[in-house]
């Protein structure tokens, strides 16, 4: 293998490499930008890491009477009964007892923490049956009825509303944002190693000259050889002037000036 094929070889790797690294770096991309909206967004918004654990008790729960649209996947849509619920809680003996709105997780608070009463869903099951939906908030209801005791969250600065399970901690933040920046950052570092790479691996090959078989490198091959030693030019020349002439034209004829023999007369 001569360097102009090892060259052209380095510049195919390349750029394969290239495109397989600037995928992954899209990847990565794609997957910091769910994390954030997932994860860190619910947890920045509602403060939830800055919840601390009481003891709730249902004292209402009810069904709003509304029903909430949701996405169950691709090309599938569903939805399910509002079911609100509002408990009373105690931080602590000397604090008094407060009444608050209950919501499952910092999502569902951060999603219908601030709408209307008939929209502040406790929880949001969404299968792909109305009636699977509909069965899941009854179970909910069953178990969080009214009168239930149990550990709950809430916000020392918004004493309105309670979550009833922490679903990110700081740990799960951390690690979602943190693994797919490193992974970002690595594969854009290759994807830019491999492009020069593949830059430099075409500039040389640029420099080279081609080889053809029976040729010697950087040498052009000769001409063709012509008889007697002439160029190609003298040889079309000669070529042309060897031509037979045109046959004559049977119908050319001249016109006669004799007035005796006036008219064509043909040869």
């Amino acid at each position: 293998m001569d360097d102009r094929q090892a060259a052209v070889k380095k510049h195919n790797e390349c750029c394969c490499c290239t495109g397989f690294f600037a995928f992954m770096l899209a990847a990565c991309g794609v997957a910091i930008i769910v994390c954030g909206v997932v994860i860190v967004k619910p947890v920045v918004e509602t403060n939830s890491l800055e919840f601390k654990e009481t003891t709730c008790t249902t004292n209402q729960s009810y069904l709003t009477g509304r029903w909430v649209d949701c996405s169950c996947g691709d090309k599938c849509s569903s939805s399910y009964p509002c079911l609100r619920m509002t408990v009373t809680y105690g931080p602590s003996p000397t604090n008094g007892t407060y009444s608050a709105v209950l919501f499952d997780t910092e999502q569902r608070l951060n999603s219908d923490g601030d709408n209307s009463a008939d929209y502040q869903c406790v929880t949001s099951p969404c299968a792909r049956s109305t009636n699977d939906n509909q069965d899941s908030v009854l179970e909910f209801n069953s178990t969080y009825a009214p009168g239930k005791t149990y550990s709950c969250l809430y916000h020392p600065d918004a004493t309105s509303k309670v979550l009833l399970t922490r679903l990110f901690t700081w740990d799960a933040m951390f690690h979602s944002m943190l693994w797919p920046c490193i992974a970002f950052v690595i594969f854009f570092l290759l994807t830019c190693y491999a492009a020069n790479e593949s830059m430099n691996a075409r500039k040389k090959m640029k420099t080279m000259p081609v080889t053809i078989p029976g040729a010697q490198p950087g040498r052009f091959l000769p001409p063709p050889a012509y008889p007697g030693g002439q160029n190609q030019a003298q040889y079309l020349q000669q070529e042309i002037l060897q031509m037979a002439p045109p046959p004559p034209d049977p119908y050319a004829g001249t016109y006669a000036t004799d007035k005796n023999n006036a008219g064509f007369s043909y040869n």
